[in-house]
Formats: C-alpha cells, structure tokens, sequence
C-alpha cells in the first residue's frame, strides 16, 4: 500500500503507532529490504562478519544478513540469513534497530533499508551454508573488544548500542541506529 510518494506500507507490517510515520513504519519504495540478525553466544559475545570492498580496498564488520526474497517476512529473512551465513538454524527475536543506508559498490548505488533482530545461540561453530564473496571471515567480539578496536562496523554505533541488547533489554520500540 503506498502511504505516501515514494513510500511503502509493507503487507507483513503492523504499524507499531497510528500517529508516527518513522522508518519503523514504512519502507522507502526505492529500498532494498534487508533484515540483519545480532547473533550473541554464552560469552555475551557477538559474531560478526568480515566483508571486504576489494576494490577500495578495506574491510568492515557487519551482522549476518540479507535480502528478503519474494514475499518472505523480515523475520523470515533473517532466519533464512541466519542459516545461509552461519549454518545455525535459530529462533529469530525482537527486532530492536532500524537503519537506512545509502552507499557505493563498484560503481553502483545501493540503499538499503534494514531491521536488526536478536537470535542467541549456545555453539559458537560456524559453517556456512552459502557464503557470499565479499565475506572473507567472521569473529565472536566483546563490547570491549568493540570499543576498544579501530576496525569499521557497521553500524557505527554497534559498540554504544549493544550492552543493552546483550543485557536484553531491548527498546519498547525499534530504534534508529544509524548508518
């Protein structure tokens, strides 16, 4: 349903606030869904994936995740993911973040739109199923190890965001968490 120019209400959507248009609510028609998974072990440690921009250059950390495909769900999505990525078939969570990002690959413009669910795990093997080719490692990480490393992350505010999600105590609505 379009809610307004360039703006989509998504079927498998409940508005969380009749009153609030936020990106909580609707997609941007120009974006690409993409749902990510905040995947933490026993250790309260959070796995991330190394991706690497071959052509610039440098690496940078992110969540498991991707594309919806066809008429899947986000919370769908972020399983399949999930899977796909880490070889761990698990329950998907909370959403808790929201982030909209505009960015450059190879010469192609990309934005994306992503909601970022928790999943907690008890192994903390990793096998993926299907890897993607920008993808070159992964690793568990601490808060500590975050804030205190000098790597890229995305998003930026992971190390500030994430005592609170490790903690579970998650925001009553999602929240904006920035590119």
């Amino acid at each position: 349903m379009r809610v307004s120019s360039g703006w989509v209400l998504r079927q498998d959507h409940v508005r969380l606030d009749e009153n609030d248009s936020s990106m909580n609510d609707i997609i941007p028609a120009e974006a690409r869904p993409v749902a990510r998974v905040l995947l933490i072990d026993p250790k309260e440690r959070l796995l991330l994936l190394e991706a690497e921009h071959e052509s610039r250059g440098y690496t940078f950390w992110v969540a498991p995740g991707g594309g919806l495909e066809g008429d899947e769900s986000f919370e769908e999505a972020a399983r399949r993911e999930l899977h796909e990525e880490t070889g761990l078939d698990l329950p998907i969570g909370s959403w808790v973040w929201t982030r909209r990002h505009a960015y450059s690959w190879d010469g192609q413009s990309f934005d994306q739109y992503e909601r970022f669910f928790v999943a907690r795990t008890e192994t903390t093997h990793i096998a993926p199923k299907i890897a993607d080719a920008y993808v070159i490692g992964h690793r568990w990480w601490t808060v500590s190890e975050l804030r205190d490393s000098g790597e890229q992350f995305a998003p930026r505010r992971l190390a500030e965001l994430l005592p609170d999600i490790i903690c579970s105590n998650y925001p009553k609505l999602p929240i904006d968490c920035g590119i």
